[in-house]
């Protein structure tokens, strides 16, 4: 019986003629079907042995045939509950990596918006009005803190380290530590971080062990000048907690890509506070990303059809 393989495409992620081609000649004799996302039928998904794209999580039970999903996704929160799949023995990879690049970007473009005043030079520029905002922090010399050292934290640490900051690193279990690195801590040694670090950039995933991870009194512990960015997920911080001590000074401010919930409510405090960065979940957005995601589904399919290991396999027990 031929392999069939559906591609499951959006607003930002479709398919071109040689990225077909190309699986095509990778899996040859292979049916291949690529369908919009919003003209998903049951009996597409029934055939399906594979699906690279984002199918909704309740779609998956018509999926019976379905053996690997590969997500275009770097989080896989929402697909990690067995229940939600015929087949026990299912594949699920994410798309890990593709994104580090432009998160790791776009970290360092709030914080010198931060550092230089962007965004209140922004609402001079509206009023044509010709002042200089006089407090401004330099970015050399500082120390920066990375929770959260995976793909998106290595980046974030590799290009600070050029940028002549003091690197701290957090992660879950021990490794040696690499040359871009001042610092590396374990998880219980958060607070030594937090107390040292001028930057915190949050780079997790979002699971049962990093759900509030920045609660209030994580947040007291934090210099009073210290500026927290999060392009994990919104679950990593106490929402509540964080309206409470930017309104109240006890950090200098935040760089939020991401939310809880999302969109942000209209009346939320942090579109008020001017202390606050908000990009709406665009860290990821960049024109690269359909070229490395293709990259690593060819790769793992190929891998697949060899019965070799794939790259970027979820732990359902950790959730990433």
């Amino acid at each position: 019986m031929a392999l069939n393989i559906l591609v499951i495409s959006n607003k930002t992620f479709s398919l071109d003629h040689n990225q077909k081609e190309l699986i095509e000649k990778t899996a040859k004799g292979a049916i291949i079907k690529e369908v919009y996302h919003s003209k998903l039928r049951e009996e597409i998904l029934s055939e399906a042995e594979i699906i690279f794209g984002l199918p909704r999580p309740n779609q998956l039970k018509m999926a019976e045939k379905l053996r690997w999903l590969q997500l275009i996704s770097a989080g896989a929160e929402g697909y990690i509950d067995l229940n939600l799949y015929k087949n026990k023995d299912i594949l699920l990879t994410n798309s890990r990596g593709v994104y580090s690049l432009p998160m790791a970007e776009h970290v360092f473009a709030m914080i010198l918006a931060h550092n230089r005043n962007i965004q209140e030079y922004a609402l001079l520029k509206k009023d044509k009005s010709w002042n200089k905002v006089l407090d401004t922090k330099d970015l050399y010399g500082s120390t920066i803190g990375i929770i959260g050292l995976g793909d998106i934290g290595i980046e974030v640490a590799k290009r600070a380290k050029a940028w002549g900051v003091r690197v701290l690193a957090l992660k879950r279990t021990p490794s040696k530590k690499p040359d871009y690195v001042d610092e590396l801590y374990l998880g219980q040694e958060i607070d030594d971080l937090l107390r040292q670090s001028d930057y915190i950039v949050l780079s997790l995933p979002a699971t049962k062990k990093t759900k509030g991870i920045i609660s209030e009194e994580k947040l007291r512990i934090m210099k009073p000048n210290a500026f927290l960015v999060n392009v994990g997920r919104g679950q990593l911080i106490d929402q509540e907690a964080l309206i409470k001590a930017l309104s109240n000074n006890w950090i200098g401010g935040a760089g939020l890509d991401v939310m809880t919930p999302e969109p942000l409510p209209y009346d939320s405090p942090l579109w008020e506070l001017p202390n606050v960065i908000i990009t709406q979940h665009s860290s990821y957005m960049s024109r690269g990303n359909n070229k490395r995601r293709f990259e690593m589904f060819i790769e793992n399919l190929r891998r697949y059809l060899n019965k070799e290991n794939l790259i970027n396999i979820v732990d359902f027990s950790e959730g990433y």
